[in-house]
């Protein structure tokens, strides 16, 4: 008989509506039939009250948990809602998506950050402050908290320099987007905005279009439906929630400036960006913007902290992982898609940069795939 499964989701939020895509995947390979209201997969917890269910998985709050233990209903919360919920849970590790952020637009020349949340704050909004707070900190750099009205003034406190944002959420930097065009403030000249969660909706239908986290929130949705298989099955709950690291930077106008003093780094990135599936050396780079190696390598220390060469291996493994997460294309012909002349030397560099071979990245995230 076909498992009843529930699904608290609300779908105006593309973070849920994603999830569901990474639960209908896994549940192909099951017999499950999801409780629905007017033919839509998803139930309020009013209704689930009234439905059988053998298994949910949704945002789950204390009193729901209370109520499924009760009845001992196997459950995974799939939202960073509540510090200490007492339930199975799939996260997204907010932390490392301050991190990330953090790194993305330090390393593309920005000195001054800010960063930003909504009208309701919560547990994922601090959570993303303080990653990426902590990592500029560790970069030598401050970061200001203001609320979104408050950005314009955050920018004109010190005008010379370009003032780039992190906002909680994509409809929050849409909002930011929005606040300096009302003010007079260009993006991104100006005010450089990244949101979170890469909702296409919002961060096309706005001008510029704005750069954007993605989640990876498929990957959490086919974990949660995995975990709570299990869980159907007797097999005991893991201790700790389970976080799961966000995808990459989809980056977009909002955030294509690059904020130097030194002229040449910016034009050294876009020949380095430019020319990514060839195998380049640094000496080309230094070419292509009339200057000796020596040169260009003490600028970029100065400017960015590493090497040319670095820079190179982060843009060619950037373009592999996109590649390995968007497409079936065997690692060899990749490799050369990337500028390496050999596997070998591409198996090489990519376990440098992310700490696992590009196999085992393709596995990690192309987990629809797996039988």
């Amino acid at each position: 008989m076909a498992k009843q499964i529930a699904l608290l989701l609300d779908y105006n939020d593309n973070y849920a509506k994603t999830v569901a895509d990474g639960v209908a995947k896994y549940s192909m390979q099951n017999s499950w039939r999801f409780i629905t209201h007017r033919g839509v997969p998803s139930v309020t917890f009013e209704q689930l009250q009234t439905q059988p269910a053998d298994g949910v998985i949704g945002y789950l709050s204390p009193n729901v948990v209370q109520w499924l233990d009760e009845r001992k209903i196997p459950a995974v919360n799939v939202k960073t809602d509540f510090p200490s919920l007492p339930a199975c849970s799939v996260l997204t590790d907010n932390l490392e998506i301050g991190r990330r952020a953090a790194d993305y637009l330090a390393g593309k020349g920005f000195r001054r950050f800010a960063y930003t949340t909504g009208p309701i704050e919560g547990i994922c909004g601090e959570l993303k402050f303080e990653g990426f707070r902590d990592r500029l900190a560790a970069l030598g750099f401050e970061c200001l908290r203001k609320k979104v009205r408050e950005i314009p003034d955050g920018f004109r406190e010190d005008s010379r320099q370009s003032l780039a944002v992190l906002a909680v959420e994509d409809f929050v930097g849409r909002m930011v987007i929005e606040t300096c065009e009302d003010n007079g403030l260009r993006v991104p000249e100006d005010v450089a905005v990244l949101g979170v969660n890469n909702s296409p909706f919002v961060c096309s239908m706005v001008r510029p279009q704005m750069s954007s986290i993605e989640l990876g929130a498929e990957r959490i949705g086919y974990c949660a439906a995995q975990l709570l298989d299990q869980l159907m099955k007797g097999v005991k709950p893991p201790k700790e929630p389970i976080v799961m690291a966000p995808e990459e930077i989809v980056e977009r106008h909002s955030t294509e400036l690059i904020e130097m003093e030194d002229r040449l780094i910016p034009d050294a990135l876009r020949f380095i960006k430019g020319n990514i599936h060839k195998p380049i050396q640094v000496e080309e780079v230094a070419r292509a913007v009339f200057c000796g190696r020596r040169t260009l390598e003490k600028r970029f220390r100065e400017a960015l902290g590493r090497s040319p060469h670095e820079e190179i291996r982060r843009a060619r493994i950037r373009r592999a992982c996109e590649l390995l997460r968007e497409t079936d294309t065997i690692i060899e012909v990749l490799a050369g898609l990337c500028g390496y002349t050999t596997r070998d030397r591409f198996n090489v560099a990519f376990r440098k940069e992310k700490g696992m071979t590009p196999s085992q990245y393709r596995q990690q995230y192309r987990f629809a795939k797996r039988s």
